[in-house]
């Protein structure tokens, strides 16, 4: 296969573009090279090897010799604009922003389609874990009915530390001081950073693309020890997953902490791991599981796209069109537990049915069945007092009687 070298312009140089830039300078056979970096902070020393350092976007979109755009910014204004832009200018551009893609990807496609660019974004959805190349190629004539996985490293590193006996608060910190979460992580606590990678996931497995804001998500911020302690009751534990499937020809899809049987493959994803599993009509189930943040892990989903531009590569989107299943992202009905002030019952006359599995001074725990809508009307950003949590999906919705 012949390999067209690449001359890149990188926006951003931060820790995965640091990654980046030492994986591709270490990697010999990657028929690419960066000439610019353009970055904000002047104050910052930075390693860059032969790359010339810019502070100004147009020294690279301007450059006639730069064929390929390494978007790694924090500032997603800022991204859209300058993935735009390239597109437009007849680059190629590899992202890792999440929520930039996630956000606009009807329009991001349209003008792949309209300029002949690639948009390549392995790095925004599992980090190490090509899930993106998986479902365009080997996935590509397969009828995929779920998908679902552990998405957010951050929320996972706190889950498995809760595990080990630490509370949510110190297994926060740990994970900050690792790396593997913001100093603000409120995006990944209350599932909106899990919710962009499912947007993503819902494009490539089905074909169906809609907003994020469309897709309810329920975090972890309040998961407590009653909480744990029921898990680990009843034999399982808890992983914060994001789930999409095809039943009768419409998407359903949402993000909700999650009871996991010790014996499924989700319950030993620890700490910074992410995994996703899929599940098609032919192959039946595959997991694939790796790093889903940190330096390197990423950096090397960046690299991975250079590699496939490199060769010709981009993404065919080939179940995107007008045949594509339609979604009913509010209507599903699911079996949950839920924990709840006692001061606040009137709430559990909006469950299909409920019974009481926990009581003491301050709170409630039920398990019962209810739309997503109506759970979203309960529980809202996340109301101080109430946890939700899906029960396993093998349990049938039938055995959860009224009380």
């Amino acid at each position: 296969m012949s390999k067209t070298p690449l001359t890149i312009g990188t926006f951003g140089n931060g820790c995965v573009g640091q990654g980046f830039l030492e994986l591709l300078n270490a990697h010999r056979g990657t028929a690419a090279h960066v000439k610019h970096v353009c970055v904000k902070d002047r104050e910052r020393s930075r390693e860059i090897g032969s790359a010339r350092l810019t502070y100004e976007a147009l020294d690279i979109l301007t450059d006639d010799q730069v064929s390929t755009v390494v978007e790694l910014t924090n500032d997603p204004d800022l991204a859209l604009d300058v993935i735009r832009k390239a597109l437009l200018s007849g680059r190629n551009v590899i992202t890792a922003s999440k929520k930039v893609v996630a956000e606009n990807l009807g329009e991001l496609i349209a003008l792949q389609r309209s300029t002949g660019r690639a948009l390549l974004y392995e790095a925004s959805c599992a980090a190490s874990i090509p899930v993106l190349n998986a479902l365009e190629t080997h996935f590509s004539g397969e009828r995929v009915e779920r998908i679902e996985g552990i998405l957010n490293g951050t929320t996972n590193c706190i889950l498995t530390q809760v595990e080990e006996g630490r509370s949510p608060q110190e297994a926060l910190r740990l994970a900050q001081q690792n790396g593997f979460a913001e100093s603000d992580p409120t995006s990944d606590l209350r599932g909106d950073d899990a919710r962009y990678k499912l947007t993503i996931l819902l494009a490539h497995a089905f074909g169906t693309v809609v907003k994020p804001s469309l897709i309810h998500r329920f975090g972890i911020q309040h998961v407590n020890k009653d909480d744990l302690d029921y898990a680990r009751a009843a034999g399982w534990t808890i992983r914060s997953i994001a789930r999409a499937e095809l039943t009768n020809g419409t998407i359903t899809a949402h993000v909700l902490p999650t009871f996991v049987p010790r014996e499924d493959a989700f319950a030993h994803v620890r700490n910074e791991y992410n995994a996703v599993r899929i599940v098609g009509t032919h192959s039946g189930e595959h997991v694939l599981q790796g790093k889903g943040a940190g330096r390197l892990p990423t950096g090397l989903a960046v690299l991975s796209d250079v590699q496939r531009l490199v060769q010709g590569g981009a993404y065919a989107y080939e179940k995107v069109n007008e045949h594509a299943p339609g979604s009913n992202l509010s209507g599903k009905r699911l079996n949950i537990y839920l924990r709840l002030p006692v001061t606040h019952q009137e709430v559990l006359a909006r469950f299909d049915t409920v019974k009481t599995v926990g009581l003491n001074d301050t709170s409630l725990q039920v398990e019962g069945m209810i739309a997503l809508e109506e759970l979203a009307g309960i529980i809202g950003e996340g109301r101080d007092g109430f946890q939700v949590i899906a029960l396993p999906h093998l349990r049938a919705a039938n055995s959860i009687g009224g009380e």
